[in-house]
């Protein structure tokens, strides 16, 4: 009884209050001064300091102390770049204390910007820099978007490799295509994009989320890029906007319910595959799948808690060790896979600060709005001289298979693809090639060569029961087999027939296009020439089959005697008619790639003339 009693009095005495609960640790001064209202807002016009704010001229700053307890902070009025946000009021808090009150400067490892746009009094951009080991280097980097002064959205960095660059800034935000190329998707990085949710004041995987930058061979660039586009999964059930992901209206819209339920419905997966990417050549991928799917957004250890970060503290990503895995067991429902051959003299799409032959995507190879429509693509991206193949077969491995028959590297199980030809050194268009797989076997088997202007194709080979070489998703074999073997073999063999179309005689030479001489003037990547190359051939070839083909048609429609007697000119119609039979052989053999065989046929049909 005794015991009883004491336990009751002593909750009695908890509920009364006279025994308080622990206190909850009360935020750093960082934190409370930049403290969010209902549902995400935050205002400087309400701050103590706003009216001398307003009185400030561009570029004058002054400093005070934290109106809680702790740091320092600045405020100045700014200049900005775009005309469209006027004179910036920006409000800096020095996070780590590192700030001399004598001599107060700015630094970028640790402090946080607050950036009001014409300085209306609304918060427009929040900057925060996150040194994790106090090394006076930044770690982490976001930018957070408002909108009428209310949080929507974030850019994430995780700067992995440790050299202390994630986003390039101008007006406190990254904005449009070529200052991405002045952040850092260069070695191991990691950027990401989050939705606010200001009913459960957390943050939710959103639009592109991540991209996931990988050095393989730490030489500080990247040989492989994933970029992961979040959506709501019931967007797959809707005929609504096919690039969801990518739009602002969403970004910057209010959460829904739907919001809460995310799922990855797109993924790209982009390669280096000649090896050359470095500092001479970065972002050099030539190879990229485009998947569509339906991937619930969960994540073993998605969740990426920091004590340094303001509320919410856990921004939520997949895991950047696990990009490379999900990228290649994705359960993609259609495919699509894109192989850069040449750059796309139509557009620019590469850093405009680098040379013609960097004119490549940050993020990677991937998909277009064109011909095989796959949602959540994105864009812009390259039209001319870039290989497109598509598959409808569910796959949860990405295959790839070589051709001997182009020397060229496909995905197994496309059914069909195409290249656009031309933009090379000027704005002439040459024509297209497109594959299919006829038989349905998983491998192209059926060329179609078109001229620019034709609607029939010039040309169109069928091959049936050629050796392809399966490499499946074996990218190292895939990778030394295509630079050891199969580009230096396709460099030769351009060269075999365009030697052996020069000694057939003077009658069979074409001049080659003065476009692809500047190309081949240029520092070009093996991919590049073997591509210009080809063309080359392409056009010595067929001008020599025209000129002995018609060099032949022209004897054997030469008059025959009236008695049909034995003479020069019937015996000339065997020669001929043998030449076409060799013509043939030559031909088939040329379809089928076996270039050494076609050089030797071109040599021996001079020799029987």
């Amino acid at each position: 009884m005794r015991l009883f009693s004491r336990w009751r009095i002593t909750v009695a005495i908890f509920m009364l209050g006279v025994i308080p609960a622990a206190a909850a640790k009360p935020a750093p001064w960082w934190q409370a001064e930049t403290a969010m209202g209902t549902n995400g807002t935050l205002r400087l016009d309400t701050k103590p300091w706003w009216e001398r704010a307003t009185a400030l001229k561009a570029g004058e700053q002054f400093s005070l102390a934290a109106t809680k307890t702790g740091g320092m902070m600045l405020v100045r009025k700014e200049q900005a770049v775009n005309p469209a946000h006027g004179q910036m009021i920006v409000w800096i808090l020095d996070d780590d204390g590192d700030m001399d009150a004598n001599n107060p400067r700015l630094d970028t490892d640790s402090d946080c910007y607050v950036v009001d746009y014409n300085g209306d009094g609304t918060v427009d951009r929040m900057v925060d820099y996150i040194d994790n080991n106090h090394d006076n280097i930044q770690d982490e980097m976001e930018i957070r978007f408002f909108r009428d002064s209310q949080l929507r959205y974030a850019w994430f960095a995780f700067d992995l490799d440790g050299d202390g660059h994630t986003w390039y800034m101008r007006d406190y935000e990254v904005s449009g295509l070529f200052p991405f190329f002045r952040s850092d998707p260069y070695g191991n990085n990691l950027f990401f994009l989050n939705k606010f949710n200001p009913i459960d004041k957390t943050w939710i995987p959103f639009s592109e989320c991540p991209f996931a930058f990988h050095d393989n061979d730490g030489d500080g660039q990247s040989e492989v890029v994933a970029r992961f586009s979040a959506v709501p999964r019931s967007f797959m059930k809707q005929n609504g906007n096919p690039d969801y992901a990518n739009r602002y209206q969403y970004m910057y819209g209010p959460f829904t319910d739907e919001m809460r339920d995310m799922g990855v419905v797109n993924l790209r997966y982009s390669f280096d595959i000649d090896g050359l990417s470095d500092a001479k050549h970065p972002l050099h991928y030539e190879m990229g799948f485009n998947m569509v799917g339906d991937l619930p957004y969960h994540f073993r250890g998605m969740a990426h808690p920091n004590a340094l970060r303001r509320e919410p503290q856990t921004a939520n990503v997949a895991p950047f060790d696990q990009t490379k895995k999900i990228s290649e067991t994705y359960p993609a429902d259609e495919t699509g896979f894109s192989f850069m051959e040449f750059e796309d003299g139509a557009i620019q799409i590469g850093d405009p600060a680098g040379d013609e032959a960097g004119d490549r995507r940050w993020e990677g190879v991937f998909w277009m709005w064109n011909r095989r429509l796959m949602h959540n693509t994105g864009g812009p991206t390259q039209f001319w001289n870039i290989r497109r193949e598509w598959s409808n077969r569910p796959a949860t491995r990405r295959e790839v298979y070589y051709s001997p028959v182009d020397r060229r590297l496909h995905l197994k199980g496309a059914s069909e693809g195409w290249i656009r030809i031309g933009k090379i050194a000027d704005d002439a268009e040459i024509g297209e090639v497109h594959m299919y797989d006829a038989d349905r076997d998983g491998y192209f088997d059926r060329w179609e060569y078109f001229e620019t202007g034709k609607a029939l194709p010039v040309r169109v080979d069928r091959v049936t029961g050629a050796k392809n070489i399966d490499f499946g998703d074996n990218w190292a074999a895939m990778r030394k087999f295509y630079t050891e073997k199969a580009l230096p073999e396709a460099l030769r063999l351009d060269q075999a027939i365009m030697d052996a179309v020069a000694v057939a005689g003077a009658e069979y030479a074409t001049p080659v296009a003065e476009n692809l001489k500047k190309a081949l003037e240029r520092e070009l990547s093996p991919t590049e020439r073997r591509y210009i190359l080809d063309l080359i051939r392409e056009n010595a070839y067929r001008h020599w089959r025209e000129v002995s083909l018609a060099a032949q048609e022209k004897i054997l429609n030469t008059p025959a005697k009236p008695d049909h007697s034995y003479s020069e000119t019937n015996v000339a119609t065997a020669k001929a008619w043998l030449a076409f039979q060799m013509l043939a052989v030559i031909d088939d053999l040329y379809a089928q790639g076996k270039f050494a065989e076609v050089a030797e046929g071109i040599k021996k049909l001079k020799a029987t003339k």
